[in-house]
């Protein structure tokens, strides 16, 4: 096994740096599903399930202007799912979270300096509560895997169309002279009726990784110009993401916040909420997989503990610049 392993390692790692040369693709494809079993196979509780499809394309570099590398617009279309303890949970006297959902269209767009610095904006119109489709995806998923029946639904949040906005800041802190450990500092905000808060933290990096503007950890491995903003011709690393919440309103706790009769269970938020993701990323020429797991804790102002879940992603690039 020892001589197989020194045999064709070497052998590998020449096959990928030999046919993954740097090439420019101006679009990208990103499916990820998120699950609170993708960690721990037993559980089933909070934020329970999502799922999201993303698209994003690279502007013509020609027309930046002074100082920016890179800018990049997307479009996102996504669905979270939450439940209590449970999610067979018929008595609503033992809810410890409402059953709702929230199913969403997203623009963004992500604008990248030569500084090391990335400022990124977000626009969100969905709808959350029953209407959501959560319980028709979750029965669908639970029936199609053989996992438990879903109870509780008819005492989930009443539904309300949302507009919600995002900013988010990052600037690279720190970096080795070796280029693999990194540190970023990012600040974000989100206000509107889907959730309002102030979140700052940072993002550690140990690996083999390219430049803020040439990452998969910023989504920005799509480019249209010749020029690569990716110096290396693959990146395996992996990433650190600690975050503090100050939470002002969450309508996955609270109901909508236009609403007289918000649902016949909710809760209010704690407003400090402390989240830590651990991630491993591998990307190559078109493609990009990743996995991350997200640990939180209590989000409540009741019984209900921290949770985790961790997610999936697979993007494909195309159309060379």
């Amino acid at each position: 096994m020892k001589v197989a392993l020194k045999t064709y390692l070497p052998l590998l790692l020449i096959f990928i740096a030999k046919f993954s040369q740097a090439q420019s693709y101006k679009n990208e494809l990103v499916v990820i599903t998120e699950n609170d079993a993708y960690i721990d196979i037993t559980s089933d509780r909070y934020y329970t399930n999502g799922f999201f499809i993303k698209y994003r394309h690279a502007l013509n570099a020609e027309n930046l202007k002074a100082g920016r590398s890179k800018e990049i617009i997307g479009f996102e279309l996504g669905q979270k799912i939450y439940n209590p303890y449970y999610s067979f949970a018929p008595n609503p006297a033992l809810h410890d979270r409402p059953f709702t959902a929230y199913l969403y269209g997203e623009a963004n767009y992500s604008r990248f300096y030569q500084n090391k610095q990335l400022l990124k904006v977000t626009a969100q119109v969905g709808l959350t509560g029953k209407d959501a489709l959560g319980e028709e995806f979750q029965k669908t998923y639970h029936k199609l895997v053989g996992q438990n029946e879903i109870a509780g639904w008819e005492y989930g949040l009443n539904s309300e169309p949302t507009l919600n906005l995002g900013i988010e800041y990052n600037k690279r802190l720190l970096a080795t002279p070796n280029q693999i450990f990194d540190m970023t500092g990012t600040a974000s905000a989100a206000v509107g009726n889907v959730i309002t808060k102030a979140n700052v933290g940072a993002l550690l990096r140990l690996g083999k990784f390219n430049e803020m503007d040439g990452s998969a950890a910023f989504n920005s491995l799509v480019s249209n110009s010749n020029k690569s903003n990716a110096k290396r011709k693959y990146e395996l690393f992996l990433s650190v993401a600690p975050q503090l919440h100050a939470v002002a309103y969450d309508s996955s706790l609270q109901g909508g916040l236009f609403l007289n009769d918000k649902g016949p269970i909710t809760f209010k938020p704690k407003p400090i909420v402390f989240t830590t993701q651990l991630g491993l990323t591998f990307a190559i020429a078109r493609w990009t997989a990743n996995y991350t797991a997200t640990f939180t804790s209590n989000e409540v102002k009741n019984s209900a503990t921290g949770y985790r879940y961790a997610y999936y992603s697979l993007a494909y690039r195309f159309s060379k610049s």
